[in-house]
């Protein structure tokens, strides 16, 4: 058994955009693909000339906040292994976590309309 990337495409051989994937498939198993919907390989749709769309504002906005976060977690890391931080250090760790606070609770509350106060 051979097990390949595809990638769901619209059955409107007019419409190039990709509308999931990549995912493995191993050809035989039972898929079930919502109507209008078909299967490609990955190489079929590059050769295809099918695109991604661009991702949505909101989109993007959600992988800055998760980046903020990261960030937001590396910067405490760092914080909490100071023996001695100096009252600047203090401020700015605040100031810091004030704004990862902010950037969680916007992407758990999926409010990603903007990334202000992140």
């Amino acid at each position: 058994m051979t097990v390949e990337k595809y990638v769901i495409v619209s059955t409107d051989v007019t419409d190039k955009v990709i509308k999931d994937g990549p995912l493995l498939w191993d050809g035989i198993s039972s898929l079930q693909l919502g109507a209008g919907l078909q299967l490609i390989k990955v190489t079929a749709a590059d050769q295809g000339g099918y695109t991604r769309r661009a991702p949505s504002a909101t989109e993007q906005n959600a992988a800055t906040l998760r980046d903020r976060i990261g960030i937001g977690l590396v910067a405490s890391a760092v914080y909490a292994g100071l023996s001695n931080p100096t009252a600047a250090q203090t401020a700015v760790h605040v100031r810091r976590l004030s704004l990862l606070t902010t950037a969680l609770a916007k992407y758990m509350l999926d409010q990603t309309g903007d990334t202000d106060g992140t």
